[in-house]
């Protein structure tokens, strides 16, 4: 499933802004800037390498090689429920087929941890994927989503609010868990890199 220019982006949904950081919605953000780390530590891309702003396309962003895959990292500069304008701005920028977006991002209906990878799939209320379904008039994408449903919340016991629970600082038993689990999702990844 090659793209016209073998060229593929990934993305990692967040909201901007240093008080989101450590805040559940923003785990595709911090699973990319951990994927560079990672990728410098295996030496399969150069060390020094750095984000720029791009305001073109409403992003910052990292242009990396792997193999001869030409990969670009973009971390949407838009809130979350409009991170479709920056994604088509992307795609449009870089002249890459659909088929080559994966876009990363967090599941509350998924506990944490864990981690899926799917093709075509509705947003299932999440507004930053709800966004980007929106401005590209499809849902015809790759998605990889990573879990953030705390283990200790059961739906049989509490109502589990994920609009509030989204935006609120991570407890450092579930950012371990999930920092644990960011080597399954590298190997992830680095499959679809390759194999798409």
């Amino acid at each position: 499933m090659e793209t016209k220019n073998n060229k593929k982006i990934l993305v990692g949904l967040n909201n901007p802004g240093s008080k989101y950081d450590n805040t559940p919605h923003n785990i595709g953000k911090v699973f990319l800037e951990w994927l560079v780390e990672k990728l410098v530590e295996d030496n399969k891309i150069e060390s020094g390498m750095k984000w720029k702003e791009d305001k073109k396309i409403l992003s910052k962003v990292l242009e990396i090689t792997i193999g001869h895959k030409d990969i670009i990292l973009i971390l949407p500069k838009t809130f979350m429920n409009n991170s479709g304008l920056a994604v088509v701005k992307a795609l449009n920028y870089y002249k890459i087929d659909i088929k080559g977006l994966m876009v990363v991002h967090d599941e509350a209906d998924m506990l944490i941890g864990k981690s899926k990878l799917g093709f075509s799939h509705s947003a299932a209320g999440h507004n930053g994927v709800d966004s980007i379904i929106q401005n590209l008039k499809t849902q015809s994408f790759w998605r990889y989503r990573i879990g953030i449903r705390p283990i200790d919340i059961s739906e049989s016991k509490y109502q589990f609010k994920a609009g509030d629970y989204v935006v609120k600082n991570m407890t450092k038993e579930n950012q371990k868990i999930l920092l644990n689990s960011f080597e399954k999702y590298y190997l992830d990844i680095m499959r679809w890199i390759v194999n798409s």
